[in-house]
């Protein structure tokens, strides 16, 4: 099942391989996964590959992790596929009345997690951490990780408070974002995620993860966001198409 003669990464195949087992329902769903230590001696990798692995699956809603008892497989949620016009998000909050303005908290080159690196082709990333609020109350976080060897100079541009980085990278790079892949569920705040948005570690906030891409279908960036509870409601455009 690990087969060292590829240039696949060790965790990528090992996360196929439980993606595999989950999905035949050898490990069935609410089933406990076998311990670090066990996949680690049957797959012959150490634990770092195997703790990537795990969080690949986490990242996918697949598996959730109890500490003290391990991984467990996750209830199978029902897929809804919807369409949404990938605009800046200020555009929107104008369209509706509202009023955003941002607050940068980290903007930064780092080293891609494995899952990162994977989604945006490149080992190292321009990662980004904002706080974005409407009409001056908390809003989301949102973290973005785009691909270092792209858009370095973005580290260089301070004026991501007051412009969208969708217009920056249209302007700058001449980047337009024009796909993507959208993940939406109910999740849990984090102490870091609470403490910025104002909540209690463990509160159910809506998360958001996605990954975008140009005009050429080349990754612009990988997303994340975590929405305050009390400040977001999704609407949704509904039609039925004869035959």
């Amino acid at each position: 099942m690990i087969d060292r003669t590829t240039p696949v990464p060790l965790y990528f195949q090992l996360a196929q391989h439980l993606r595999s087992e989950i999905a035949s329902g050898a490990i069935a769903s609410g089933g406990k996964l076998p311990s670090e230590h066990e996949l680690c001696a049957e797959h012959g990798v150490s634990r770092s590959v195997v703790r990537q692995a795990l969080q690949s699956l986490a990242l996918d809603g697949l598996i959730e992790t109890e500490r003290g008892r391990g991984a467990f497989v996750r209830e199978k949620k029902v897929p809804i596929v919807l369409q949404q016009r990938l605009d800046p998000l200020q555009e929107g909050m104008v369209k509706a009345g509202f009023t955003l303005t941002t607050k940068v908290l980290r903007q930064e080159q780092i080293a891609a997690p494995a899952h990162v690196a994977e989604a945006i082709g490149d080992p190292r990333a321009v990662f980004l951490e904002r706080v974005r609020y409407v009409d001056g109350q908390l809003l989301l976080v949102v973290r973005n990780y785009l691909p270092y060897r792209r858009f370095s100079a973005l580290l260089d541009f301070d004026g991501l408070e007051t412009k969208s980085l969708y217009v920056w990278l249209d302007e700058a790079c001449g980047v337009i974002a024009s796909t993507g892949r959208r993940t939406i569920e109910i999740g849990r705040a984090d102490s870091h995620i609470a403490s910025l948005l104002k909540l209690k570690r463990g509160d159910r906030v809506l998360f958001n993860r996605e990954t975008t891409f140009d005009q050429d279908g080349k990754a612009v960036e990988y997303y994340e966001s975590w929405h305050h509870p009390d400040r977001t409601r999704l609407s949704i455009d509904l039609y039925r198409q004869k035959g």
